[in-house]
């Protein structure tokens, strides 16, 4: 292997597979390479899990997705509090509590790390709701920003529609539309737009990063690399650019060296600014406005008598596929910045939706992750020390998105208010805002509007870090967004 590339990618989940996919397209003849420090988790580098061939793994998957309870799916959920590093070793792969490496996240405890070839994008629901008003930066040129986001949506290849042929879809549609009422008609209650591909006799082949950029993952094209099993520690620099990167085989324990004309670190809201600590780099904005919309979770048995329809009307998705139906309550900005998630499926014997909410938090320099020049996790990086509460503004705004919760939920069935509950924070995995985009280097952000750190000309950060605002919506597709906006850039650069 080369020691020396014109672009090295730190990350291969959904926003490396972009920025490697749309660079390459634009300049076929660089050299690129991702680097990944988990390994591999199926036989397939990059599939989404519902796709796998081992039937164990598939069969797990789709248990725990009929649970619709995210925090379930992490391993360990028990003991996500726990600060000594059991339970974990770098031989695992899957999504595993961020604590496990040692961190104190007790005041943000549901934050968890994919730890495998693809990251998070194997893992995924793959709802791709966009942002909307106040969550679309406004600082980026509109025109432009529709222009990424429908390159993004094709990336990932976005559905709206049906998972299976279901009688209950449009009387539930009329129930919810009138329980949750919205002032715009292209904001009403309708399918959750999902990342994928329906198919009738099986699972909805949801979209993993082998599919945004296959050659990255089968090794067909020359110039695109994927190293995996190497963790980068640390991004060597002069102050202004970076001018290599220094890695450890987690396998041999060796260090290496390799350098970039650029580098771009795609990793997550958590480990891309402690890679920035533990190279130096530390801008006042790092790990600082950490945000995450709060999540209301709930399931309500769906009253099938009030629709007209009985147990026998209830469709059964194939083999594989965990949901009947997957839907979307849009946020309508500051009237009721809050996004409804709802999944329809069969759970212990009964027909549920899953009434699951996000509701918008203020973005707060409080809330903000501490890095530590003594302390180290167990790989060796910077010790991460997580501040994070709610404001009584969020607390409010809580309370208002349970009211709405269970008015759509009423709907359905009943649902006594004892059944919603506060997920703990970080449980949706859709934090953002700890290496924030930003148009002026003031202090309040850590890359410009085209990625790249304030004050460095060939560093660039992509991914849900970099998102600026405070969602409502799943945040992957606003990152891909951003992330197709950041690969332009890089392209120009090269």
């Amino acid at each position: 292997m080369s020691d020396e590339y014109d672009l090295v990618i730190v990350g291969s989940g959904p926003n490396g597979a972009i920025i490697a996919r749309r660079v390459h397209e634009q300049n076929p003849e660089a050299s690129i390479l991702v680097v990944e420090a988990g390994s591999r988790i199926t036989g397939v580098d990059g599939e989404h899990l519902v796709e796998v061939d081992e039937n164990a793994m598939n069969a797990s998957y789709e248990d725990l997705m009929r649970r619709a309870r995210q925090i379930e799916y992490v391993r360990g959920a028990a003991s996500m509090n726990e600060l000594d590093g059991d339970g974990w070793t770098a031989d695992d792969t899957g999504i595993f509590p961020a604590a496990f490496l040692g961190h104190n996240f007790a005041q943000f405890p549901g934050a968890s790390v994919a730890w495998n070839i693809g990251g998070m994008g194997v893992h995924w629901t793959a709802a791709t709701p966009w942002p909307y008003a106040e969550e679309i930066p406004d600082f980026l040129p509109r025109e432009q920003w529709d222009e990424d986001l429908e390159s993004a949506r094709g990336l990932l290849r976005t559905y709206v529609g049906p998972l299976v042929d279901n009688p209950f879809t449009e009387p539930m549609f009329a129930a919810l539309r009138d329980a949750v009422p919205s002032p715009d008609p292209e904001r009403q209650f309708g399918y959750m737009p999902m990342a994928g591909i329906p198919h009738r006799d099986r699972p909805f082949a949801r979209t993993g990063p082998r599919d945004i950029a296959p050659y990255l993952f089968d090794g067909s094209e020359p110039n695109v690399t994927l190293r995996t099993g190497l963790l980068v520690t640390r991004i060597e620099h002069d102050g202004t650019r970076a001018t290599g990167l220094v890695g450890r085989d987690l396998t041999t324990g060796d260090e290496e060296s390799f350098r970039g004309r650029v580098v771009l670190v795609a990793g997550d809201a958590l480990r891309t600014p402690q890679l920035l600590w533990a190279s130096g780099i530390r801008p006042e904005a790092l790990g600082v406005r950490l945000n995450e919309h709060a999540s209301i979770d709930g399931d309500v048995v769906i009253d099938a008598a009030r629709f007209g329809l009985t147990a026998a009307d209830i469709p059964v998705p194939p083999a594989g596929e965990p949901f009947i139906g997957s839907y979307w309550s849009p946020s309508i900005g500051v009237a009721r910045p809050a996004h409804g998630q709802l999944m329809e499926r069969e759970f212990e014997g009964q027909h549920v939706l899953g009434v699951g909410w996000y509701c918008a938090t203020e973005i707060r320099p409080e809330n903000r992750i501490e890095f530590s020049d003594d302390r180290t996790d167990a790989l060796g990086l910077p010790h991460m020390t997580v501040r994070f509460s709610y404001s009584e503004a969020d607390l409010a705004e809580i309370r208002r998105t349970m009211d709405v919760q269970r008015a759509a939920a009423n709907a359905i069935g009943v649902f006594p208010a004892q059944d919603s509950e506060i997920l703990p924070a970080g449980a949706s995995l859709h934090y953002t805002g700890t290496v924030r985009m930003g148009p002026v280097d003031d202090g309040t952000s850590v890359v410009d509007t085209d990625g790249r750190v304030w004050g460095f000309d060939n560093l660039y950060l992509a991914g849900n870090g970099v998102i600026p605002t405070a969602l409502t919506c799943n945040a992957t597709l606003t990152g891909a967004t951003i992330s197709v906006r950041i690969a332009r850039a890089v392209s120009a650069a090269l």
